[in-house]
C-alpha cells in the first residue's frame, strides 16, 4: 500500500503560517472620520459591499466546521489529517474575517447593535437578498448536509471554494478595491486587501481538494453553471466590467486543474 502523500497540504499550511494578521490591529479612525464626507451614493454602494461581508463572513466561519469531517472521510491519495488540518487553519482566517467585518460595521459604517449579532442582523438589511440566499441558506443547508453524510466534499467545495470564495467574495472584493484605490478609506482597503489574499490560498487549496474528490462531469457542469449566477449576487454593487471579468474565472481554474478537459473525455 501507497504512503499518503503530505506535500501539498504541507505546502498550504505553511502558507497559512506566513499570512498570519490581528484584526484588531488595522486602524479604522481614519476610515471613521472620513465616512460621512463620502458622497451619499458612494456610501450607499460601499455599505451594500461592507454590511454583505459581515453577514457572509460570518456565515462561513460558522458552517466551514463540517468540511473537516468530510476531509476525514474523503478517499485521497493525500494525508486526509493534513487535509482536515488545514480546512481548520482555514475556518480559523474565516473567523478572523468575521471580526474585521464586525469592527468596520461598528466602528466606520455605525451599524446599531452591541453585540456582532445585532450588527449582523443590522447588515442584513443592507445585504442583497440573493447574496442572502447563498450565504444563510444554501450554505447552512449543504454544511448540514456534509455534517450528516448526505453529500461528499466535492459538492462542499464545489460550492464553497469554486463558487461562494471564487466568484461572489471575489467580485465583491474587487469591487472594494477599486472604489478604494484613491485611499478614501484606508483601514478598510488594508483589511480587505489582507482578506483577498487570505481567500486566493484558500481557493488553491479548495481546488486542490476538489481534484482529489474525483468529482463528476454533472458536478463540474453544475459549478460552472452557479458560478455564472453567483457573479450577480452583489447587484449593482458590483460594477458590470468587474462582474464580466469575475464570470469566466471558475471556468479557468477549472481548466487548468485539467477538470473541464476530463469532464469531456467522460461526456
Amino acid at each position: 500500500m501507497l504512503a499518503k502523500s503530505s506535500f501539498w497540504p504541507s505546502f498550504f499550511a505553511r502558507i497559512v503560517g506566513r499570512l498570519q494578521w490581528n484584526p484588531a490591529a488595522i486602524d479604522l479612525t481614519p476610515d471613521a472620520r472620513a465616512w460621512l464626507e463620502l458622497p451619499s451614493a458612494r456610501r450607499e454602494r460601499l455599505t451594500t459591499l461592507l454590511a454583505g461581508f459581515h453577514v457572509a463572513e460570518d456565515a462561513v466561519a460558522e458552517h466551514l466546521a463540517p468540511f473537516t469531517f468530510a476531509a476525514e472521510n474523503t478517499p485521497m491519495t493525500s494525508d486526509q489529517t493534513l487535509v482536515a488540518w488545514v480546512f481548520f487553519l482555514q475556518r480559523r482566517d474565516e473567523q478572523r474575517h468575521a471580526v474585521l467585518f464586525d469592527r468596520i460595521a461598528a466602528e466606520v459604517l455605525g451599524l446599531p447593535g452591541a453585540t456582532p449579532e445585532e450588527r449582523r442582523e443590522a447588515a442584513r438589511a443592507h445585504a442583497p437578498s440573493a447574496l442572502l440566499e447563498l450565504f444563510e441558506g444554501r450554505l447552512p443547508e449543504l454544511a448540514g448536509e456534509l455534517a450528516a453524510g448526505r453529500s461528499g466534499l466535492g459538492e462542499g467545495i464545489a460550492l464553497y471554494h469554486m463558487v461562494l470564495e471564487g466568484i461572489v467574495f471575489a467580485a465583491g472584493q474587487r469591487a472594494l478595491l477599486d472604489d478604494l484605490e484613491d485611499g478614501a478609506l484606508p483601514g478598510v482597503r488594508e483589511g480587505v486587501e489582507r482578506v483577498e489574499r487570505d481567500e486566493r490560498w484558500h481557493i488553491g487549496f479548495g481546488l486542490r481538494c476538489l481534484t482529489e474528490a474525483n468529482p463528476s462531469p454533472e458536478l463540474i457542469d453544475d459549478i460552472v453553471a452557479r458560478a455564472g449566477d453567483a457573479v450577480d449576487a452583489w447587484g449593482d454593487a458590483v460594477p458590470p466590467a468587474t462582474r464580466a471579468s469575475i464570470a469566466p474565472m471558475c471556468a479557468r481554474r477549472l481548466s487548468v486543474a485539467g477538470l473541464i478537459e476530463k469532464r469531456a473525455a467522460a461526456a
